[in-house]
């Protein structure tokens, strides 16, 4: 690895983390109530939209209450 991509992971990293301190409850982000935030869901929340395709675990194109836990605890 190269001091760049080390710099990449370390930012990438902190601002998780950072993010993760002001999330709002999975309910309040799922605004129809269906047990996934959309991508257009996760506009709502700044800084969700950004995370959505890391967080995305399975790659469905939408959240699970887990997949939404895991990147909200950073």
């Amino acid at each position: 690895m190269n001091i760049k991509t080390l710099c990449a992971i370390a930012l990438t990293t902190a601002s998780a983390t950072a993010f993760a301190a002001d999330m709002p409850d999975f309910q309040v982000v799922d605004i129809n109530a269906d047990g996934f935030i959309s991508l257009e869901e996760a506009k709502s929340v700044e800084g969700l939209e950004e995370a959505f395709m890391t967080a995305d675990l399975n790659k469905d194109g939408q959240l699970d209450e887990a997949e939404y836990d895991e990147v909200s605890q950073g």
